[in-house]
């Protein structure tokens, strides 16, 4: 899969493998087990995604 273009250059490989994750649960049927799985990624999601983040002047 290609890297796709954001505003501060591609998406890193590990970005792609949480959205990639991500994907792959909704998928699953709802529940507890799925909530707190979606909760996890999330965090993770934010923690790969923050070197995207530019300091506001």
């Amino acid at each position: 899969m290609p890297h796709t273009l954001r505003p501060h250059g591609p998406v890193t490989p590990a970005l792609d493998q949480v959205n990639e994750r991500i994907r792959r649960l909704m998928d699953e049927p709802a529940g507890d087990e799925r909530t707190e799985t979606y909760a996890r990624l999330l965090v993770e999601w934010a923690e790969v995604s923050r070197d995207d983040v530019v300091q506001a002047a």
